[in-house]
């Protein structure tokens, strides 16, 4: 057997197994892009654009209300993606974080939501913490493995990237697809699925940390990062200086007024310390240049210094994966490729299908099953999260968690649905009328709801981070509604091309 044909052996199942796990972590990538953008728009508070009243000092007081004894506080304050305050504490025992959206004008808690963070965590741990994260690592080396092997078996490379010929038969037009799909995307690809192994590193082999730093990881990020820690005394704190004023001090100090977290540790104690962090989304790397404070004199206790060369590269490499550098326009470059390696992913399975259909083989019914339960399912369950956003009421209790059962339910049905419907060759018009339904209705569920975050009302004031998304709903919706009106129509078998030729001149 040659390179090449045990190449294209790895390249087939090496792909198809994996592919719905990777079409789950590239779509919710994708999304993920806008995370911030999509958290606005389901916190309706926020829709309209208002300067922010409150001080730092009145988001700590209102953190110490809630845990006068907490261990450590966090603040965030307002950016042009976020209005608002993020705001959170750890509790005394150092249990879980608690995590608050507060209203910029009155310091009130927002109706709970998961916002966009849920793809983001769907992206990279698929929700299920460090073994999700694990997961996601093994499914991201069987990316790198296919399309590794892809570029070997592939000796017209570049040929395939001029060819898709959408009148051939089936498996012909899905497999132009899957070589445009992917040589267009392949670095973007690689880039992708590299940086995002090389990101968790350190969780995926400890051992040289954990040896080195007996167990704590903690203190290995302090040193790489060059953080500052003061332990507590155990001896109540004097007046706390101004949060703000710390801040316009910072400001002064490395010439700039972009703020990122804030956080004071061990607050209620005689060594409380604040530390400033900087925020600068202008290059990829974004050294924090934090700056360490004692909490009630307002001294200055140490000064980050610059990343070292081994940090700078790793930071280089995560911020280059999570596009959160360069503006909209890398976004929506990131978003466009994202969604390019979703249609890879498709295509590549249709083939797969479109090939065992033609010469018959065991699995059929499973891969046409899972093709219309994740395929499908996802994006029906993706709208179906935004829909419960909007008609989950506000003052419901664990609010957020009803959004999320909404999701599940929701991909739990589609899934049903495949699965019954699996050899009926319908299942795949079904998806997308349902997904045009949803997509086209939900700007207009939005207008009825939160006039404030209507389409024309947004377009109006020139709020496109908000228009955007309804726009994008509708164009998905349409073209859902086009390919569901396509697959409508009586499929005719085409000849092959020389055969037609032949009988057209005949």
């Amino acid at each position: 057997m040659s390179l090449r044909q045990s190449m294209a052996g790895l390249h087939t199942w090496g792909g198809l197994l994996p592919s719905w796990l990777l079409f789950v972590i590239f779509f919710a990538g994708s999304i993920a892009c806008f995370d911030k953008e999509l958290e606005r728009w389901m916190r309706p508070a926020v829709h309209e654009p208002a300067g922010h009243s409150l001080s730092l000092d009145q988001v700590r007081d209102i953190l110490l209300a809630k845990a006068p004894d907490a261990h450590a506080i966090w603040i965030r304050p307002p950016s042009e993606r976020e209005p608002f305050f993020w705001a959170g504490y750890e509790p005394a025992d150092e249990s879980e974080f608690v995590r608050l959206a507060l209203d910029p004008a009155t310091g009130e808690v927002m109706p709970e939501t998961v916002g966009g963070l849920f793809f983001f965590t769907l992206h990279y741990d698929l929700n299920a913490g460090m073994i999700g994260m694990y997961i996601v690592a093994i499914a991201a080396m069987f990316m790198l493995v296919a399309l590794i092997s892809g570029i070997i078996i592939h000796r017209r490379i570049f040929k395939d990237f001029f060819t898709l010929r959408p009148d051939a038969n089936g498996q012909r037009a899905w497999l132009d697809a899957h070589n445009l799909f992917g040589v267009v995307g392949l670095p973007f690809h690689l880039l992708i699925a590299y940086t995002g192994l090389a990101i968790f590193v350190v969780f995926y082999m400890p051992a040289a940390i954990q040896q080195a730093y007996k167990g704590n990881a903690e203190e290995f990020f302090r040193d790489v990062m060059g953080a500052y820690e003061r332990e507590d005394v155990k001896r109540p704190a004097p007046p706390a200086a101004s949060l703000d004023a710390l801040v316009a001090e910072a400001h002064r100090h490395w010439g700039g007024n972009e703020t990122g977290w804030l956080s004071v540790h061990h607050p209620g104690d005689e060594a409380a310390v604040v530390d400033i962090r900087r925020y600068n989304r202008s290059q990829i790397v974004d050294f924090q240049w934090t700056l360490s404070f004692d909490a009630a004199s307002g001294e200055l206790l140490h000064e980050q210094k610059p990343y070292s060369a081994g940090y700078a590269s790793y930071a280089w490499l995560t911020n280059l994966h999570m596009a959160q550098f360069g503006g909209q326009i890398v976004r929506a470059l990131y978003l466009l490729l994202g969604l390019m390696g979703c249609a890879m992913l498709v295509s590549g399975l249709q083939v797969w299908l479109r090939k065992r259909e033609a010469r018959g083989g065991y699995g059929i019914g499973l891969v046409r099953a899972l093709n219309g339960a994740v395929v499908g399912g996802l994006p029906v369950a993706s709208l179906a999260l935004l829909y419960g956003n909007r008609l989950i009421p506000a003052d419901m209790a664990a609010r957020g968690s009803a959004e999320t059962w909404v999701f599940v339910g929701a991909w739990l049905l589609v899934a049903v649905w495949a699965v019954l419907r699996r050899n009926s060759g319908k299942v795949a018009r079904d998806v997308l009328l349902a997904l045009a339904v949803l997509a086209l209705g939900l700007p207009l569920l939005n207008a009825l709801v939160t006039p404030q975050g209507s389409l024309l009302t947004t377009l109006g004031r020139g709020d496109w981070d908000l228009a955007g998304i309804d726009l994008v709903l509708l164009f998905s919706g349409v073209v859902c509604a086009l390919a569901a009106r396509r697959l409508s129509l009586p499929q005719v078998e085409k000849a092959p091309r020389r055969r037609r030729l032949v009988e057209e001149s005949a």
